[in-house]
């Protein structure tokens, strides 16, 4: 056989694979497509839950900050929590945003006043993005924070 023939046969095969193999290609590219939308997907859904729940955990914080500052009446000072920890959450839907503190006499030490800020958010009702089928299976219904400042 001359040089240019045994090329031919020894490579024949290579020639006709591309047009009998492009369903699988496709096939496996819609599979592994799928596995790594989902997993980016997740991973993106998880980060925003975590983002709010440091917020939230801000928020409360602050408010117990806004709290401490001299404040004529014990309503004063919750209502200056309630102010700050609203406006550290700025960003996220007001109506799915619970703000609660109150004044009360401190569980270490009864003789001290105490305010305590509580936040949540309603997840469930007001998702910042959409879940998949089984992704909104790990993530919670409500996301909350508390933070208690002695003053």
């Amino acid at each position: 056989m001359s040089e240019p023939a045994a090329w031919r046969l020894k490579f024949a095969h290579y020639g006709s694979w591309p047009r009998t193999c492009r369903g699988a290609v496709a096939v496996e590219f819609a599979l592994v497509f799928v596995l790594f939308f989902s997993l980016f997907y997740a991973i993106v859904a998880y980060g925003l839950v975590l983002a709010i729940q440091q917020s939230l955990t801000l928020a409360a914080e602050e408010g117990a900050r806004a709290a401490v500052k001299d404040a004529p009446s014990a309503a004063a000072r919750v209502a200056n929590a309630d102010a700050m920890a609203k406006s550290v959450l700025g960003w996220l839907p007001v109506d799915a945003i619970t703000v609660s503190s109150a004044a009360a006499p401190c569980a270490a030490d009864p003789a001290t006043p105490c305010v305590t800020v509580a936040v949540s958010y309603n997840y469930a009702g007001h998702p910042i993005v959409p879940a998949l089928p089984l992704l909104g299976v790990a993530i919670p219904a409500t996301l909350s924070a508390t933070a208690t400042v002695q003053y």
